[in-house]
């Protein structure tokens, strides 16, 4: 597409469209993308229309072409998608994922086309098997887009959730790379048995060179990262291009015509490995910047995929006064090979018992919600118009007839399954609710509460209430306080107390996560040890919330599921001095950082506790989990007070770098706290930095002096 004047202006006036549409779906409570595709289609006959063509003409030089999706938008859905995805949660639902992004999706496409192959006759349109096969994998991809934005909206359940995106992430690929072999095959011709091998072997060849290519650039992009990690500019930017690069770089591959290589499961893997692996570099003041840089990106790539999807469904051209019957009729084939190919994947799974099973309200949720979107539109604009087939003589050509029927069932999908997810959702009782879930949410609002109880006290004491405002606000607050700790007595009669004893040390887990994320990014902490404490808590929080809280092994620190950790360290034992034996420096480290995180969860749990004097947590519970992590702190410190006196001499350097780091830490606070209240400037900043660093040398000859324990 020609960048023109015309086009641009139409470009952003979309982009501006796009955010009015957003906010009638919310005011609505409507699925966005439906609307945004509604508007599309409305935009051209209005665009046309007496008098207002000479203002809105310009609307159609936006043209959505298979190379603005491929290389522009596709990139940036995936790398959102990928980068947030956590890889640990995803592995619990690894066999469903599975089954659901390549048994379902390939037993769809056979399905459809099977029965688009001996049902269309019956109406009087014959067409051969291979365009039947395109089509199948054109329309089986599922895009959860439209699902996802309702599941928020609704409570459904995170895992569940996570079944749908994990499907659609891995499916593209899947369904990417089956189109392109059945179309190579629909081109070439077939050739009997060496047809089928060639085309198996090309698939499998295309998922694998994927998966290496994809860790093969993400490791390239995770070590520029490090390295660019102090300038959050350049490094949200590298994050952002890194799918693009991986995307054209296997495209390029492609081209050289030696292999061929899946881009979208480069892509993918690249993400993944970005979000799950390398991430911990960026400081938690970064990596929420690029959370949000990130997904406001990817709201204007839907966006805009959305909103010309209906404006290229509109100016296709194609007559559907002719093609309404054969567009009817596979919309019915695609609902029903879905709800075929789910069922008929996941029952044999469940019996298998190789994870937790799919309840019968998933299944049917898994079998609707089953949206198309962006990919079916790439890959449906990738066949050539002039594409042709032996044995074809329909009234329309394959390109035209492929078109017509996936635009008719991605309109189906939007218009007729999307506004019914809700209802059925409702209809089988599908929530979020888990007794911890409850329990942890009564823990914290009675904490809101009591906190805007005091905020409310301050205004008055300052003046900003009159009594009677006062005195109407605080009854309606001491109601709400009140009902709160009726609704938490009501949970801890039906679930006991154990549930909130769970929750508070959930909260724990969460205070020690972000005490060692400080720590690591202060660089008081070594990426290998960071990582270790990490996954020992990943593990800790996982069991917590499967109620499995009596399980947790305060030894154990890895599992199958770090497989990208297991993977890097793998590849990198063999060149490690130390392999086989820990330092003591690591274990200093390591008990340091155990002491910190346990002083920090328990300070902050009592801050909770105290600060308005009213308890926020059931005080037996209270008690006991406090009691726990004050055994916690005061064990690592023991433990790191005789590592140092064992090994003084090698330690002396380790410790003097940790004394300085943590100077250098406080001063970076008090400079915060300057900068958030507008008191300083970069070159103040710079001034102060220049002319107020520690002396190293007295801060040793202090620490090497030291007679008494340095951990307490």
């Amino acid at each position: 597409m020609e960048l023109t004047i015309t086009s641009a202006l139409a470009l952003f006036t979309l982009i501006i469209l796009s955010t009015f549409v957003y906010f009638i779906a919310r005011r609505l409570k409507a699925p966005y993308t439906v609307l945004l595709v509604l508007v599309g289609l409305l935009l051209v006959p209005v665009a046309n229309a007496p008098y207002v063509g000479s203002v809105l003409g310009f609307i159609d030089d936006m043209v959505l072409t298979p190379e603005l999706l491929f290389f522009i938008f596709l990139p940036i859905l995936i790398f959102e998608s990928g980068f947030n995805m956590s890889l640990r949660k995803m592995l619990d639902s690894a066999w469903t994922i599975s089954f659901m992004a390549i048994g379902v999706m390939s037993l769809s496409v056979l399905t459809v086309a099977t029965l688009v192959y001996f049902i269309l006759p019956l109406i009087g349109i014959q067409i051969p098997f291979i365009v039947a096969l395109l089509f199948g994998a054109i329309i089986s991809p599922t895009d959860p887009v439209a699902a996802l934005s309702m599941f928020k909206e609704l409570g459904v359940p995170r895992k569940l959730a996570l079944i749908f995106e994990g499907e659609s992430l891995f499916n593209d690929g899947t369904a990417m790379a089956l189109f392109l072999v059945i179309l190579s095959i629909a081109m070439e011709g077939f050739h009997g048995t060496e047809t089928v091998v060639h085309g198996v072997l090309d698939f499998f060849v295309m998922i694998v060179l994927g998966v290496v290519l994809g860790l093969v650039m993400a490791a390239i992009f995770s070590r520029i990262v490090r390295f660019a990690k102090s300038n959050e500019f350049v490094t949200v930017t590298l994050l952002l291009v890194s799918a693009h690069l991986v995307f054209v770089s296997a495209e390029l591959i492609n081209e050289s015509g030696v292999v061929h290589v899946s881009s979208i499961i480069a892509a993918t893997i690249s993400s993944l490995f970005l979000g799950n692996y390398a991430r911990h570099a960026l400081s938690p003041k970064m990596d929420d910047y690029i959370d949000k840089v990130i997904e406001h990106v990817a709201f204007v790539a839907n966006s805009l995929v959305f909103l010309m999807a209906g404006l290229l469904f509109a100016s296709s051209g194609i007559d559907f006064g002719e093609l309404w019957l054969p567009v009817l009729v596979t919309i019915g084939i695609v609902a029903l090979a879905r709800m075929f190919a789910v069922y008929a994947i996941l029952t044999p799974l469940g019996w298998m018992k190789l994870e937790a099973p799919i309840p019968p309200a998933w299944k049917n949720l898994l079998a609707w919600a089953s949206l198309r979107g962006a990919l079916s539109i790439i890959i449906v604009l990738l066949i050539p118009e002039d594409f042709t087939v032996p044995g074809w003589d329909y009234i329309h050509a394959p390109h035209d007839f492929l078109l017509a029927m996936t635009i008719g069932c991605i309109l189906a999908t939007l218009f007729v399954k999307a506004p019914l997810i809700k209802p059925l959702m409702q209809w089988s009782k599908i929530n979020n609710n888990t007794p911890l879930k409850m329990a942890h949410e009564a823990d914290l609002g009675i904490y809101y509460l009591l906190a805007a109880q005091t905020r409310l006290r301050t205004y008055t004491s300052k003046g900003f209430l009159s009594p009677d405002q006062y005195q109407i606000l605080a009854d309606q607050l001491n109601q709400r306080l009140q009902q709160a700790e009726e609704n938490r007595l009501a949970l801890v009669e039906k679930y006991g107390r154990k549930v909130f004893d769970q929750s508070l040390h959930l909260t724990m887990v969460h205070a020690e996560l972000a005490a060692v994320k400080r720590l690591f990014i202060n660089e008081e902490l070594s990426e290998g040890t960071y990582r270790i404490i990490t996954s020992k808590l990943n593990l800790q929080q996982e069991k917590i919330e499967k109620a499995q809280h009596d399980a947790i092994d305060p030894k154990q620190y890895t599992d199958r599921k770090d497989i990208f950790d297991r993977m890097v360290q793998l590849i990198l034992t063999p060149f490690h001095k130390n392999r086989g034996r820990t330092s003591p420096v690591t274990l200093l480290e390591y008990y340091r950082a155990q002491m910190i995180m346990a002083r920090k969860a328990v300070r902050t749990v009592e801050h909770m506790q105290t600060e308005h004097k009213h308890p926020v947590f059931l005080p037996e519970t209270y008690k006991e989990v406090g009691a726990l992590y004050k055994r916690y702190k005061k064990g690592s410190a023991a433990k790191a007070n005789n590592l140092i006196k064992e090994h003084r001499e090698e330690l002396t350097p380790h410790i003097h770098r940790m004394a300085l780091r943590s100077l250098s830490v406080s001063g970076s606070r008090a400079l915060e706290y300057l900068r958030e209240n507008g008191l300083l400037d970069e070159e103040t900043e710079h001034d102060i930095l220049e002319d107020n660093h520690f002396n190293e040398d007295d801060i040793l000859n202090v620490i090497e002096g030291e007679k008494i324990a340095l951990f307490k």
